[in-house]
């Protein structure tokens, strides 16, 4: 008895902290997609924990009744299911932090499911079979072969997104997401771990612990890397900005390079079609920044600076920083709607890092490199009027 209290206690103290967070998470006034797949699956482990706590409690008040048995399978299975749901929705967190567009449609999403009927499946049967586990007469819970089979296919379908994860962390320069990433990616560590000390005895409630601990790490991570981000535009912002260039011109290894990206004529965006517009044509320069620097194997880093200004890290030789220059250049082109009564344009200074080199210094040789082309590019368009009124 003392045993089967102390475990509901844990349980219990770990749905408080998954309460919590699930709480913090819906007070949230921001919804991207990872929020949104990190409510599910704190939703899905709160039913998980739920039903083991119920479980526990009926066991010791009504095992000895004549429907205590019913519903002990009832939330046993229903446990099951749960930490299926649960770990699915981790997945689909963890690709939504991949920003791989995995739940973009209806059949992407599908295709992504059909692996989790697997265990569905086995808890399903298990009604007929009882391979998985059963409830003797005494409201005893027993597991059987099986379980091993659940476990084995929950922790094989975690590793292939963890997998994605370790991966795509080894090419992030940002030292705050390349940790988030590595953090999400420590997910089936928790499922492997209380698959093996639960051998030890069923009685050892280390599944609620693990999960609780892995759920309370990936929610400060989440909310560090938040604070890191510009809300608009969803690259980091001036403070993570200044920080990281600090540490790249300490760090730094290979030849270094700042590209400061400012719109053209942003003013007369925001002034003739309002700010909303505005936002728009900035949250378009930063999707084409996220894309031309996606494909470098040592994935740049991307800010807002300010107003309408950006700005990309890059490490590499000259040529690479020039073509990163021109793809940001088409890219912009590319994605603006065509339909919109203005035309996003952008100038970039380029400027490399050079030996004892501050921030400060960096971002005025390519402040001054981008204004020196802003000025020429007037000038050129001033002298192409002139000659069209002659």
């Amino acid at each position: 008895m003392l045993a089967s209290v102390l475990y509901a206690e844990v349980y219990f103290i770990c749905m408080i902290v998954v309460g919590l967070l699930l709480f913090w998470s819906l007070k949230s006034e921001s919804r991207s997609s990872s929020e949104q797949w990190q409510i599910r699956m704190l939703s899905g482990f709160m039913v998980c924990f739920s039903a083991n706590l119920l479980f526990t409690l009926f066991q010791m008040l009504f095992s000895g009744t004549s429907w205590g048995g019913g519903a002990l399978y009832t939330l046993k299975s229903l446990y099951y299911f749960s930490l299926i749901a649960g770990t699915y929705f981790w997945c689909g967190y963890a690709e939504t932090e991949l920003r791989s567009g995995m739940h973009a449609n209806r059949l992407m999403n599908l295709l992504f499911i059909l692996p989790f009927m697997i265990p569905t499946a086995m808890v399903a049967a298990n009604l007929w079979t009882h391979s998985l586990f059963d409830i003797d007469s005494l409201g005893q819970y027993h597991r059987h072969g099986i379980y091993h089979w659940y476990m084995l296919s929950l922790t094989a379908l975690t590793v292939l997104c963890s997998g994605r994860h370790f991966t795509r962390a080894f090419r992030e320069s940002d030292p705050v997401r390349r940790g988030h990433m590595l953090l999400t990616a420590s997910f089936p560590l928790s499922l492997v771990l209380s698959w093996v000390v639960s051998q030890v005895g069923e009685q050892i409630p280390v599944v609620c612990v693990c999960i609780t601990v892995e759920l309370l790490c990936l929610y400060v991570g989440t909310t560090r890397q938040q604070i890191s981000l510009d809300k608009l535009t969803q690259v980091n912002n001036r403070q993570n900005l200044i920080s990281y260039l600090e540490y790249k011109l300490a760090t730094h290894e290979s030849r270094m390079y700042l590209l400061m990206i400012d719109l053209d004529d942003f003013k007369i965006i925001n002034d003739n079609y309002g700010h909303l517009e505005g936002d728009k044509a900035l949250i378009l320069v930063a999707q084409a920044l996220k894309e031309a620097c996606g494909s470098y194997k040592l994935r740049p880093y991307i800010a807002r600076y300010g107003g309408d200004e950006f700005m990309v890290i890059t490490e590499g030789t000259r040529s690479e920083a020039n073509e990163l220059c021109e793809n940001i250049r088409r890219l912009i082109s590319e994605k603006q709607d065509k339909d919109a009564p203005y035309v996003v344009k952008a100038s970039i200074g380029l400027a490399e890092c050079t030996c004892g080199m501050k921030p400060d210094d960096l971002i005025l040789a390519a402040d001054e490199e981008m204004y020196r082309i802003k000025k020429e590019r007037k000038a050129a368009k001033a002298a192409e009027e002139a000659a069209d009124n002659n």
